[in-house]
């Protein structure tokens, strides 16, 4: 599928949440065996070093990054440090770049033990200029955002200069 800024990505991917300790061994073989190449993960996942791992080996045995498409990322208590964030996630993925860095489950942290309630990071739209600057950096080709709600895009869109390429809404069987 195309996305908005030219990029393509598989219309099917291999998610990696839960089962962290078989995390290496369903990655090789969904990409060596099973013909995946779109391979998700994020931080709050806790496998982006066997994700990295597997690729490593997947690659070393002939599939070249080109041909893999690798999405994690950006959690909540990373927001304001988003480079930071992402370069952790370059490099326990052992990759030079992510094709899509997402902010995971937007939502608006606080800090709920004082009194006010106080917002403990940037508003979306400096922490959007910040993903912004990673496609600028080469660190990632696209961004984009996870679950959210049609108010917060509207104000994510007011000021960004590149689009978010996707609003992917995960459903949980324990959100049900």
């Amino acid at each position: 599928m195309t996305l908005n800024n030219g990029c393509t990505i598989p219309i099917i991917g291999l998610g990696t949440f839960k089962n962290r300790e078989v995390t290496k061994e369903t990655v090789k073989s969904a990409i060596l065996e099973h013909g995946y190449r779109h391979i998700d993960t994020a931080k709050v996942y806790q496998n982006e070093e066997q994700v990295g791992e597997a690729l490593q080996e997947c690659m070393a045995a002939g599939v070249r990054r080109s041909d893999l498409y690798i999405t994690t990322k950006l959690w909540n208590n990373d927001y304001n440090d988003v480079e930071g964030a992402c370069r952790e996630s370059l490099r326990k993925l052992k990759l030079k770049y992510v094709d899509l860095y997402m902010i995971h489950w937007m939502i608006l942290p606080l800090d709920y033990e004082s009194e006010d309630w106080h917002v403990t990071s940037p508003p979306f739209h400096v922490i959007w200029q910040k993903m912004e600057n990673l496609v600028k950096k080469g660190l990632v080709k696209s961004i984009a955002v996870s679950n959210c709600t049609i108010p917060m895009m509207a104000n994510l869109l007011a000021g960004c200069k590149i689009k978010p390429v996707i609003n992917q809404i995960e459903i949980h069987p324990y959100l049900n």
